[in-house]
């Protein structure tokens, strides 16, 4: 008989790589997916604790199934990712309704996991972390292949930023054999995929006995049939001369770089544990822009860290205007309990000062970016077709890493076409069909 399982997946694109491989794993015991969480057999939450806002999302959505729960007696409920793997084991005594959490190296045992409790009725509880210093995934493969996906090549993270809670709940890095990594993709382009991410905490950390990322990157650019490479996130720490060489040589690595440098102030940078200067940030930035003119550059930017003064928050407005992003994804500091700035720093600065900052540094970047696209109205450039947009448009994205809006057969969801960039906006451009 066919089930039906729902997952709900919080947080980053490695969770949404987890949550593809967890797909996969349940597609054999016949299960297949449902978006409508009522009738589901088996429900799974894929959760995240970086931000407080998206683990206070999953706590709120666990407990509204209380009810289901209590009304279906089969109705097993399960849950991965890093909430799971920083707490599992408490929530499981408190959440009587949940039947079973995994931590991160333990997506494989899933189908056990889940036959064990179908069996046995039980609450089951596995989080340990892989001791094995080698990182494998097996891969199954899927029975469709998304025009873009992710594959996780390095997993964990060594840099122990005093706000990131990741160390303690993805552990310490890894990073996966080439040959199992160019094989996953192999695979997915052989299915039809045209573009990857490839993905890491700290991805160009990676290193497998002694390849680095920039050889890794290269094998890649040589599959045939891939169109477009990108990864993410780099450290500013890691991102040396060899990475900008990729960008200026590898005819598939998209012209995009996502370089997360937090603030702008070099003792706040001190305070976060991020071991590097805003001059060398700059220094790295202007290089690559200096190689690769047309390259977009984006970043992620924390306002209200703990001791931050005004004139330090004044340092991280002008670093916005001084390398010019594309775009930027900034976040107030939440406290993350167990990290170096929990521990020993005064989370001091009130949510409404930390909402002025969020709001004056998201109108001046809204400001730049608006300023920096409209200098690419008029231009045709070729966009991935994701997805169906508001007014019965549908949304793309250029190899720059821009958001386009146009008309559009719906067919062409998963193709590339070219569009003429028409209105620019802060966030997106409106856009036009050139070429059926």
């Amino acid at each position: 008989m066919q089930k039906h399982y729902h997952i709900k997946t919080y947080g980053c694109q490695m969770n949404i790589y987890d949550t593809q491989r967890m797909e996969n794993l349940l597609r054999p015991m016949n299960y297949a997916p449902t978006e409508d969480i009522e009738k589901a057999d088996f429900i799974l939450f894929n959760t995240c604790t970086v931000r407080e806002k998206a683990k206070h999302k999953f706590v709120s959505d666990l407990g509204r199934l209380k009810p289901l729960k209590a009304k279906r007696k089969d109705l097993i409920i399960g849950m991965g990712g890093c909430v799971a793997q920083e707490e599992g084991e408490k929530l499981l005594k408190k959440v009587r309704h949940l039947d079973f959490v995994f931590g991160v190296d333990q997506i494989d045992q899933l189908p056990t996991l889940l036959k064990n409790v179908q069996k046995n009725k039980t609450q089951v509880s596995l989080t340990a972390f892989d001791t094995d210093p080698k990182f494998s995934l097996s891969y199954i493969k899927p029975n469709y292949c998304p025009t873009s996906a992710y594959v996780t090549v390095i997993k964990g993270c060594d840099k122990f930023c005093s706000f990131c809670i990741v160390p303690f709940t993805r552990g310490l890095e890894k990073s996966r054999a080439p040959r199992e990594i160019l094989q996953e993709i192999e695979a997915m382009v052989q299915g039809g995929t045209r573009e990857i991410t490839l993905l890491g905490q700290n991805v160009n950390s990676y290193d497998y006995e002694k390849i680095y990322f920039p050889a890794l990157l290269k094998m890649v650019n040589d599959i045939e049939e891939l169109k477009r490479i990108r990864y993410t996130s780099p450290h500013p720490q890691d991102f040396d001369d060899a990475m900008i060489d990729c960008h200026a040589t590898l005819d598939k690595l998209c012209q995009h770089i996502h370089m997360p440098v937090q603030c702008g102030n070099n003792d706040v940078l001190k305070q976060m544990r991020r071991w590097y200067t805003i001059e060398h940030y700059k220094e790295q930035i202007q290089k690559l822009r200096d190689k690769v003119p047309e390259i977009s550059v984006s970043t992620d930017i924390i306002v209200g860290f703990p001791g931050e003064t005004e004139k330090q928050f004044e340092d991280t407005l002008q670093l916005l205007k001084d390398v010019q992003y594309d775009f930027v994804f900034s976040f107030k500091y939440s406290e993350r309990s167990g990290t170096k700035a929990a521990q020993e720093l005064k989370d001091d600065l009130s949510e409404s000062e930390k909402n002025r900052r969020l709001y004056v540094l998201q109108t001046l970047q809204d400001e730049i970016s608006l300023e920096k696209n409209k200098k690419l109205e008029g231009q045709i450039q070729e966009v991935l077709v994701e997805k169906k947009s508001t007014n019965d448009q549908l949304q793309g994205r250029t190899e720059t890493n821009k958001i386009v809006h146009f008309h559009g057969e719906p067919s062409l969801i998963g193709q590339f076409t070219h569009v003429r960039l028409e209105k620019a906006m802060p966030h997106s451009f409106l856009g036009k069909q050139i070429s059926a």
